[in-house]
């Protein structure tokens, strides 16, 4: 079994709505953020892969540590995902713009999530928070 170590976010916005993003390549959409490159800490892969997938700083945003969840990888085969999760609220969205390896994003309602193939990692860990909590 392979494992990879991720820092990832649940994004939220104002209305309370839940960002998820669709690599090229995936059925599944997920959360941003990704793998964490040798010694850099968690917050440091947050930042770069938040810039890198959807061009937004999250110094200028609202970031906390929600906590750490295992599960298989759902584009990795026999590969396991341990991933460090964090919370960021966008406090605006303008500058908000896909890129890198990012083929689609979605601001997922809570009327709607159903309709969404999700990650794992999203599935099983942010998703049941964010429907329990108003962000």
């Amino acid at each position: 079994m392979n494992n990879i170590y991720l820092a990832n976010a649940l994004v939220t916005d104002n209305e309370g709505r839940m960002l998820a993003v669709r690599k090229k390549n995936s059925k599944f959409f997920q959360m941003v953020g990704g793998k964490i490159d040798g010694v850099e800490e968690p917050i440091e892969t947050l930042k770069r892969e938040f810039l890198e997938e959807i061009n937004i700083d999250i110094n200028l945003h609202q970031v906390s540590l929600l906590g750490q969840h295992t599960t298989t990888a759902v584009n990795e085969a026999n590969t396991k995902v341990h991933a460090n999760v964090f919370h960021v609220h966008l406090n605006s969205i303008e500058s908000l713009k896909i890129a890198s390896e990012i083929e689609e994003m979605a601001w997922i309602t809570k009327e709607d999530y159903k309709n969404f193939q999700l990650a794992h990692l999203l599935e099983e860990f942010s998703l049941p928070i964010w429907l329990k909590i108003n962000f």
